[in-house]
């Protein structure tokens, strides 16, 4: 496709208002809408570019991201019923979301979102998520109460795809973090309006961590394995760590999703100072030729711990990230209270190990 121009400062503007609008003026019956602007905002950063470019997007892809969104969505939350069992929350005025219905099969079949992934029932289950798609949220997302908004996306000419119209997927890559929060803040307030929820949820306080938070049980998983691959050192400092934290190379402020070869090992200082910072070449450096000496290691323990493999994917979230902290000037941290700006090492690095 023609690369055009990146989205002007008013365009921009225009942009997130019309994004406010779908989500404070749309209709909701169900949470689809909002699982559909995260899938698309995240597949932008995957697989999108800064300039004004559209971009296609398989609806099977958005598919396995519906799949992946709703997977903790689909686990027993809140307090216990009157016979003692526990319920899964609602995510639909009405009955249950259909989609809840397939991501419940395949987690009582698997156990786990690795194995369902590799099991021959995951295609028939990611057929059928985008099936649901096409039919109930991708055709009304952009519709208001009384008008639509047609800015986001279109059919596209390649059969199964959507396309994203001129200058969406660099918005929805440089607004990402702000649109993610904007929809998970949303949804969680949608959920929370469902009478059939009030006896669940009970005090609201690990609500946002359960629907959105990282998985801390599959994180704890992978201490010894990166402990070994990393030779027993902080990442970052390359000290000794005897007990030290995972932490989000790329911040999980900045890409709010567990994948295997952005977690390292830190000391809980080093994690600490860096905070939701990027981290300086300097240690960018050293965090790809770790990965591109030990890729199989992680992703081998990561199967294992049930957290996402995709090295390819993390690389463009990588990429994703540095243009754009280099784009608003952002300091990255470098250690204690040090930071520094970016000196454009990042895209040689980038390229070097891709």
């Amino acid at each position: 496709m023609t690369s055009l121009p990146g989205p002007t400062a008013e365009e921009q503007v225009v942009f997130l208002g019309k994004v406010e609008r779908i989500l404070s003026e749309g209709q909701y019956v169900a949470t689809y809408k909002y699982a559909l602007l995260l899938a698309i905002a995240d597949l932008a950063v995957k697989l999108g570019c800064d300039d004004g470019s559209e971009l296609d997007l398989p609806i099977r892809a958005i598919a396995e991201e519906f799949i992946e969104l709703y997977w903790r969505q689909s686990a027993p939350y809140g307090n216990s019923v009157a016979d003692g069992s526990y319920n899964i929350l609602q995510q639909n005025t009405g009955r249950q979301a259909a989609i809840i219905s397939i991501v419940d099969n395949l987690r009582q079949a698997h156990g786990t979102l690795i194995r369902a992934r590799q099991s021959p029932a995951w295609d028939a289950a990611v057929a059928e998520a985008a099936r649901l798609v096409r039919e109930m949220p991708l055709w009304r997302l952009q519709r208001l109460r009384n008008e639509v908004l047609d800015f986001l996306y279109a059919e596209s000419p390649v059969a199964g795809n959507i396309r994203l119209k001129h200058g969406v997927a660099a918005n929805l890559r440089r607004f990402h973090a702000i649109i993610v929060r904007l929809a998970q803040s949303e949804w969680m307030h949608f959920i929370q309006s469902l009478p059939g929820n009030s006896q669940l949820l009970g005090p609201t306080s690990d609500l946002s961590q359960f629907l959105f938070g990282a998985d801390r049980s599959a994180l704890l998983r992978m201490s010894t394995p990166l402990a070994d691959v990393q030779k027993g050192q902080c990442l970052y400092c390359e000290r000794r760590v005897d007990s030290g934290e995972i932490d989000h190379f790329v911040p999980w402020s900045r890409y709010p999703r567990d994948l295997a070869h952005n977690l390292v090992l830190a000391h809980k200082q080093c994690n600490r100072h860096k905070s939701d910072l990027l981290a300086a070449e300097v240690h960018l450096d050293r965090w790809l030729a770790r990965n591109q000496a030990h890729g199989n290691a992680i992703s081998d323990a990561a199967r294992t711990a049930n957290i996402i493999v995709d090295l390819s994917g993390t690389m463009s979230v990588a990429g994703w990230a540095y243009a754009h902290g280099a784009s608003l000037h952002a300091a990255t941290w470098l250690q204690g209270d040090e930071v520094e700006p970016l000196s454009g090492r990042w895209q040689f690095l980038l390229i070097e190990y891709g």
